[in-house]
């Protein structure tokens, strides 16, 4: 088996012993949260035996940890339950649907943001204290201080009702399908961008600059090569490798913010299906996009760090070597 299989199945082990424990993290918070899920379901006018009754067959009586086993077995079979608040409605039948359009929504801003931030940081690491360099700065400091919901609304009001070039909701017309609204996908995609650029743009300046004061960019500077030809073939793959970590760690947190964005837009996608579980409490339907959350953030950190390995034979021939 050679080094790279070696370190991805390392890395898989480690993905799937994280993902075990952090369901049982996820099962045991959302149990602790107020309320009687037998009530819920019964309403407030159900009689004492009814709840005890409802309680006993759901198995809602068991010890917790046996209530853990029961709910992830059927997980990892693909089973993620009924929803309570939709009476009974299976979650594989609404989540899916959810996160197809929260996918989409994430594609486009990751197609905006990554970009948009590499090219403006590359160019203000290149044009280091030049007002090329003080304009890119700037904005990347002023992106990252507004929250979504702020750009959100400022957006809004700016394309939504002064300009009205782009709808202010993201509600998608009964029988009619995503791919056919998609100017409803702008001002989310861009709300996220915003805060995003703000770190990746910083993070590939602040790494080009460093690249281009190291001594093998100026050697190459000496020999006569041109400049363009340094940045380019010399320069710019390792100073690629600090934005391509920070890409992939916030990947999760890109799924976690879409539950602001998609709240304010009333965008029909997993964080605002997420919102209304907890509003409703409706446990088992948080459990399943919390879960899925923390998925797609373990596999989004896990994929960084072989493609971070991949660029850097460096790490890649010492993660080969232990």
């Amino acid at each position: 088996m050679n080094r790279t299989a070696t370190i991805f199945l390392k890395r898989l082990g480690s993905l799937l012993v994280t993902l075990v424990v952090m369901s049982l993290i996820i099962f045991l918070l959302v149990e602790l949260m107020p309320g009687d899920v037998a009530q819920i379901i019964l309403g407030q006018s159900a009689t004492p035996s009814s709840i005890q009754a409802l309680r006993e067959a759901r198995g809602l009586d068991a010890p917790i940890m046996v209530q853990y086993f029961h709910w992830f077995s059927h997980v990892i079979r693909g089973d993620l339950g009924d929803s309570i608040y939709m009476q009974g409605v299976s979650i594989n039948s609404i989540l899916w649907r959810r996160v197809g359009h929260s996918l989409v929504l994430a594609l486009m801003a990751f197609l905006i943001f990554v970009p948009l931030s590499l090219v403006l940081g590359v160019l203000a690491g290149v044009k280091k204290n030049k007002p090329t360099d003080s304009v890119i700065s700037f904005l990347g400091l002023a992106t990252m201080a507004l929250p979504e919901f702020v750009s959100g609304v400022f957006l809004i009001t700016i394309f939504g009702v002064q300009l009205k070039w782009l709808p202010i909701v993201s509600i998608i017309p009964i029988g009619e399908s995503l791919f056919t609204n998609l100017n409803i996908l702008i001002l989310p995609a861009l709300s996220i961008t915003f805060v995003m650029f703000g770190y990746v743009s910083r993070m590939q300046r602040s790494s080009m600059i460093q690249v281009m004061e190291s001594d093998y960019i100026r050697a190459a500077t000496l020999k006569g090569m041109p400049r363009k030809y340094v940045i380019f073939r010399h320069a710019l793959k390792n100073a690629l490798l600090p934005s391509i970590t920070i890409i992939g760690m916030n990947m999760g947190w890109l799924f976690g913010g879409l539950v602001v964005v998609e709240t304010l837009f009333g965008f029909p996608g997993m964080g605002s299906l997420l919102m209304t579980a907890i509003k409703t409490r409706d446990v088992p339907l948080i459990e399943a996009c919390v879960l899925l959350i923390t998925v797609i953030y373990s596999i989004s950190t896990m994929i960084t760090d072989m493609l971070y390995s991949y660029l850097n034979p460096r790490i890649r021939f010492a993660g080969g070597q232990k």
